[in-house]
């Protein structure tokens, strides 16, 4: 067997996905967050993995770390930058070295402290061994930006806890909520309850069929919520087979939040692979473009103007609503309400019933009536 094949898989579509939006969010968040801070940030991966796919495609911590090399402006403001990468695998973990030093060529890796950038990969279980690399390379206290790509099962919930009360930290979870749906009633199973922090997450066995992964992941945004993240993202990546991976996004500045749907509908798209709005009723696949279907929006829209005193609300609070509650941005609430006019759904309180950034929206007697069906 090609040592290789024990040690690299090939790179999925939803993987490719997934990386062009690590990639195009990281573009955003390091400058920001170098300037900021002078430097002094971290970022973790708690599931490495080797750094590069059979194909050669390069893994995160390469996506990462070539995020500075390759900026010069970054480079000159790294102070006590750090990349600490934790991979449970020693063969993989070896490589992952090994890539790394092709993408800081042509600084040797025990060089780059000399450029302000501390990097360390450290084998072992994600438990404890990320949270004791972050402790020995003084990243607490200073902020984060923490991947945990566990391929679906999340991690336990007191690490999730701590990074979420450290200042000014990010989150990236892989997470899976078939898994937890499938095993609700099998008591010897407590991963669960490790993950979500209690065993809440089995009254998800009382959800119809159809209802489980919805129910599972806003069980799962409640509890990020609770433990610190103020601003929480949850958003499904779909191939050409059906099948599903979810990325939930912590954060504890709106900014974040803000940037991460930015990256998400700015990135390149991926052949065979898809979004959908895990808030959207009907379900509908999303093309990755600048300027997305906005039908899921306008369904979203007018289903929350119907959970509303008097079915109406202030296009403010339909934009934080789009921004907090679904996949998509504030600046595209207003065209969507556009469109909801154009359609006789609602109307604005500007002349003609048109919608002004400033005004209300409320449902028509045709919109209260409509349902869910656009």
């Amino acid at each position: 067997m090609d040592q290789n094949e024990s040690v690299l898989w090939e790179a999925s579509p939803h993987t490719l996905a997934k990386h062009r939006v690590y990639e195009q969010y990281l573009s955003k968040w390091m400058p920001i967050m170098i300037r900021s801070w002078k430097g002094d940030v971290t970022y973790a991966e708690g599931f490495a993995g080797p750094g590069v796919y059979l194909g050669g495609e390069p893994g995160s911590p390469v996506i990462a770390l070539r995020a500075v090399i390759r900026d010069p402006t970054l480079r000159l403001l790294a102070r006590d930058l750090r990349f600490l990468f934790v991979e449970g695998d020693k063969r993989r973990a070896v490589r992952l070295e090994g890539e790394l030093e092709k993408a800081a060529s042509p600084v040797p890796l025990a060089k780059l402290a000399h450029y302000g950038i501390d990097l360390a990969v450290e084998p072992g279980d994600y438990d404890p061994a990320l949270s004791n690399l972050l402790t020995e390379h003084n990243a607490w206290g200073r902020p984060m930006l923490v991947v945990l790509d566990t391929w679906g099962g999340a991690v336990k919930l007191d690490l999730v806890r701590r990074i979420a009360r450290n200042p000014s930290s990010e989150i990236l979870i892989t997470f899976g909520p078939q898994y937890f749906a499938r095993f609700a009633e099998v008591t010897s199973i407590q991963h669960g309850d490790i993950v979500f922090g209690d065993a809440g997450w089995r009254d998800v066995a009382g959800q119809p069929a159809d209802k489980k992964t919805q129910w599972m992941l806003n069980k799962y945004r409640d509890v990020l919520v609770d433990v610190g993240f103020a601003f929480v993202l949850s958003f499904e990546l779909v191939d050409d087979r059906g099948q599903s991976l979810f990325l939930v996004f912590g954060t504890t500045h709106v900014r974040g939040l803000q940037k991460m749907k930015e990256a998400m509908w700015e990135v390149d798209p991926v052949h065979g692979v898809q979004y959908r709005d895990p808030a959207d009723p009907n379900q509908q696949l999303l093309d990755i473009e600048p300027e997305p279907v906005t039908a899921p929006l306008r369904r979203e829209l007018s289903q929350y103007l119907r959970d509303q005193p008097g079915q109406a609300a202030s296009v403010s609070d339909l934009r934080q609503f789009a921004l907090y509650r679904t996949v998509y941005k504030e600046s595209q609430v207003k065209p969507a309400l556009d469109q909801l006019v154009s359609e006789g759904i609602v109307v604005g309180d500007a002349v003609g019933g048109r919608v002004r950034l400033g005004g209300t929206v409320r449902l028509t007697t045709a919109g209260i009536g409509h349902g869910n069906g656009r």
